[in-house]
């Protein structure tokens, strides 16, 4: 897999390791930051276990007009409060690949600071929709922590 395909952002996050690891696999955490933009999450379901699978409704406005989408995936890999490795597919008529999505959670002075790697996308333009969808996501994730 080319690593031009891949995308890594490292954010530093001002609360407890445990508490930023529960907000990737506890679904009522997850409807409160994870959704890029003005959109939100009205409804998510997680069962964080390895196999298990989540499920997140986002809907809102994007690039002028309202949209909607579920997300979903499989978790493949769970260290509690050191490492999440999941899926992330779309259910619905917008369907690009499935891509793997590694996170890391580690202590900083300040806080936790999380790496994602998301790899597996379709080209360029792809991965740059995602880019400033994580980037975003993660400012509510900080708010929502804080």
């Amino acid at each position: 897999m080319s690593d031009s395909l891949k995308l890594q952002i490292t954010k530093i996050i001002k609360s407890k390791r445990a508490r930023v690891f529960e907000a990737w696999t506890n679904a009522d955490l997850m409807k409160q930051w994870l959704a890029p933009g003005e959109l939100i999450s009205p409804s998510a379901k997680s069962e964080p276990k390895v196999g298990g699978s989540f499920t997140l409704q986002m809907e809102g406005m994007m690039r002028g007009s309202f949209t909607k989408g579920v997300a979903s995936g499989i978790y493949k890999q769970i260290i509690p409060n050191e490492l999440v490795v999941l899926t992330w597919n779309w259910v619905g008529d917008y369907q690009p690949p499935e891509t793997l999505i590694t996170v890391t959670f580690k202590d900083v002075e300040g806080g936790t600071e999380i790496t994602l790697t998301q790899e597996g996308f379709a080209d360029e333009q792809h991965k740059g929709g995602y880019a400033g969808g994580w980037q975003s996501a993660f400012e509510k994730l900080s708010k929502a922590l804080n």
